[in-house]
């Protein structure tokens, strides 16, 4: 029996670093995923400033963790394996410095995407998940630790993708000037406003308001951590249906509360109880724009579609 065909993907984004190693399953529609990985490596750190420089420390640890993620994926034998970088890299005045470190480390060279061309892997991913196999046209929200990006499909066609500054961690920089306290209504309103005027000068279009709204990223995975932890409910048993009210539940609580009051809350990461009060006025304000109510999160991500483009080769 021929072995299946399998890749590996790393995405180094703003907040983290991840690995997903896949096949081929179903007739080549769909992925399987055989492992995945991440690490909590920031190496955004004042990615909120005109212009980014990625410190040498971030440069080291992002070097190092993606020298073991490699490491990782070559258990696997894949056939290929993927290293791309998103908003921080490609954001980053140095970013070819740490271009030319990680080639130097692992042999493989990183590719810096540009917004759309992330946008679109992220799409491609989207048409992986098998929850979704029988939507032809929905709207998708991916928010990272640098940007974020909209994209609205329609069968298997990108109809629209941009990609704006608008991650957890450049809003959390930008706004936040003590991000230790509790955050005031005056810093939540001017965040709701910069997303409003965003949304605006890109142009996109949240019509018509019955086409379902798609979500991934991180904070999406920690809004359902946080509460599948409140519910006591299973991850097994989690829904992939999220409610724009318990997310404005969500965004109230942890608003009022300082940063070591979040790091006690159930199902909060500690690498991400800084930034989940900017993310949640993020969501919730984009939830307003959109005219919805409800969402559904998907897992099937930018890495899912970088490892369908490869495996389209074999």
């Amino acid at each position: 029996m021929l072995k299946k065909k399998t890749v590996a993907v790393i995405d180094v984004g703003s907040n983290s670093i991840k690995l997903l190693v896949a096949r081929k399953v179903h007739n080549n529609k769909f992925l399987e995923k055989l492992f995945s990985k991440t690490y909590e490596t920031r190496i955004s750190s004042g990615i909120g400033q005109r212009m980014l420089t990625l410190t040498d420390e971030a440069i080291s640890a992002g070097c190092q963790s993606i020298v073991d993620l490699v490491k990782a994926a070559k258990d696997y034998d894949p056939n290929s394996i993927k290293i791309v970088a998103t908003s921080a890299v490609r954001d980053a005045t140095n970013g070819l410095e740490f271009v030319g470190q990680i080639k130097q480390a692992t042999g493989i060279e990183l590719k810096i995407l540009s917004g759309i061309e992330e946008a679109k892997f992220i799409g491609k991913g989207l048409r992986c998940d098998p929850l979704l196999a029988e939507i032809e046209r929905f709207i998708q929200i991916d928010i990272g630790g640098g940007s974020l990006e909209l994209i609205r499909i329609n069968k298997d066609s990108i109809e629209k993708a941009c990609s704006l500054q608008l991650g957890a961690v450049r809003m959390n920089e930008k706004f936040l000037s003590d991000r230790t306290r509790a955050v005031d209504s005056k810093t939540e309103a001017n965040i709701r406003d910069h997303v409003f005027k965003s949304i605006a000068e890109s142009g996109f279009s949240f019509e018509p308001t019955d086409d379902p709204l798609v979500v991934t990223g991180g904070a999406f995975s920690v809004i359902r951590s946080i509460l599948r932890a409140e519910s006591k409910e299973t991850a097994e048993n989690a829904s992939q249906t999220l409610y724009k009210d318990d997310i404005a539940e969500l965004k109230e609580k942890l608003c009022n509360l300082s940063l070591d009051e979040r790091r006690n809350l159930p199902g909060l990461p500690l690498a991400r109880a800084d930034i989940m009060p900017a993310a949640l006025i993020t969501i919730v304000a984009l939830l307003d724009l959109s005219g919805r109510e409800v969402i559904t999160q998907s897992s099937y991500n930018l890495r899912f579609g970088i490892a369908a483009v490869l495996l389209e080769k074999y």
